[in-house]
């Protein structure tokens, strides 16, 4: 089976691209802008709650200083999130929302998940109040109970176990194969289809 068309216009194209160019996180400058990018066209900044103190400079010097790359790097060779793969997916999640934490005292999954989508876009289911809210609809009938291990973001965790369990389903339905991305676009009824 092939994959469905997942694009969700040139805005998105233009994050993938910046991501894809800069992977890395060692230089502020880049740090900042990817940041603010990603986080402001999501509605996800990094500032948001984070009290008057909060300086976006500062945050990408902690984010140089962490081991970032090294969390992006673990998932690099997934091509398709499933069960076998789906603990490195959210342990880079967990760590990378644990930095944020740090950094503005507040949990910022939906921040962390989108940031690691464009870093890894097959990687990385993409986590906000709305699609999690959908993905429950979709599935309430279906199935409704999780094991969810402890280990990682609970509520992330949860999330990316119905979007594996959701994507088969849609799959069936759609004849083709769905990224994460067009995950998305289904739950936010989004996109070209």
């Amino acid at each position: 089976m092939k994959y469905a068309n997942d694009y969700s216009g040139y805005g998105n194209k233009v994050l993938y691209q910046m991501c894809n160019d800069q992977p890395l996180h060692n230089d502020i400058d880049i740090i900042v802008s990817k940041l603010w990018i990603i986080g402001r066209s999501y509605a996800a900044s990094i500032e948001r709650k984070a009290g008057k103190d909060f300086k976006i400079e500062n945050a990408a010097e902690i984010i140089k200083k962490s081991n970032i790359d090294g969390y992006i790097a673990s998932v690099k060779n997934i091509d398709r999130l499933d069960s076998s793969n789906i603990a490195l997916s959210l342990n880079a999640h967990k760590e990378f929302t644990s930095i944020l934490k740090r950094i503005t005292g507040i949990e910022k999954r939906s921040l962390a998940s989108k940031y690691l989508h464009f870093h890894m876009p097959k990687a990385f289911f993409i986590y906000d109040s709305i699609a999690n809210k959908k993905i429950r609809e979709k599935i309430r009938n279906k199935k409704s109970r999780f094991t969810i291990t402890k280990n990682y973001d609970d509520e992330y965790e949860g999330f990316s176990l119905r979007c594996l369990y959701y994507r088969e389903l849609f799959e069936k339905e759609l004849g083709q194969l769905a990224t994460p991305r067009r995950i998305d676009m289904e739950l936010l009824g989004y996109g070209k289809f």
